[in-house]
């Protein structure tokens, strides 16, 4: 019995833990090209139990009673980088990425990549994300030059991210694919880091859209009903097995 409490209190921290990767998804189902996290249950590796010094009219009755499992984990906490929809925007320096790939931008901390295209123009013309991070380029960070922010002019972002103003060819923006998306690391802000090798980009990206993330609220709020009523199924179990030590104590126990 007092197995059974373990087991159940495996199940509800599993459970907790899977509804705080579905509300970290819920929170950001609005953030541009988030990607959601999916949680891998698995038991605990199996022990076979075994009759000891245990007899069966006067006859030993010692061997094999089957195998049982010590409860569940987390094995593994994925990403799903499954395209999200694209939505136009109109702004100029607003891009969606279709296919496998990532923006690679500069941070304290050095490159870093993302999905999310929603990129502005700072104080000194330079190309860069919402926290202010540079946008690399093949020869270094973006820059359209503070002339721009007087002058203005047309930028155009080519499907295979060359960037030109007013006709005029300013660099390419780096862009980079991995072969296995596991290399990748979430950070804040909507970041990944990774140490494996980059491949070339082979996808296209589109000028004045950007990606919604992958995230279905509906869905979502499915999976977060199921989640809370199998904590409460786990919690319910703890009760019954304790209401059983009890009663082992209390009254077989004065026998």
């Amino acid at each position: 019995m007092v197995r059974g409490l373990y087991t159940a209190a495996t199940g509800m921290n599993v459970q907790a833990k899977r509804l705080e990767i579905i509300s970290n998804d819920l929170a950001n189902t609005t953030t541009t090209g988030y990607k959601k996290d999916v949680a891998v249950v698995s038991s605990f590796q199996e022990v076979l139990m075994t009759r000891l010094n245990d007899t069966q009219n006067q006859v030993p009755n010692n061997g094999p009673i089957g195998n049982i499992t010590y409860g569940a984990k987390i094995d593994e906490v994925y990403t799903d980088f499954t395209q999200g929809s694209v939505i136009s925007t109109g702004e100029m320096v607003d891009v969606a990425i279709q296919g496998d790939g990532f923006f690679v931008v500069q941070t304290p901390n050095g490159e870093a990549y993302t999905r999310d295209g929603n990129f502005s123009i700072n104080q000194y013309g330079d190309l860069v994300t919402k926290e202010g991070y540079p946008v690399m380029g093949l020869d270094g960070p973006i820059t359209l030059g503070e002339e721009f922010l007087t002058t203005g002019g047309d930028v155009v972002i080519s499907s295979q991210g060359e960037v030109t103003l007013d006709g005029q060819y300013i660099d390419t923006l780096e862009l980079a694919r991995f072969e296995d998306s596991r290399a990748l690391t979430k950070m804040d802000n909507n970041l990944y880091s990774s140490t494996a090798a980059r491949l070339p980009f082979e996808g296209k990206l589109i000028q004045g859209y950007l990606e919604s993330a992958n995230v279905n609220p509906v869905t979502a709020m499915v999976d977060m009903i199921t989640v809370s009523r199998a904590y409460e199924t786990n919690q319910k179990m703890i009760q019954v097995q304790d209401s059983l030590l009890g009663k082992a104590v209390n009254e077989l126990g004065r026998v």
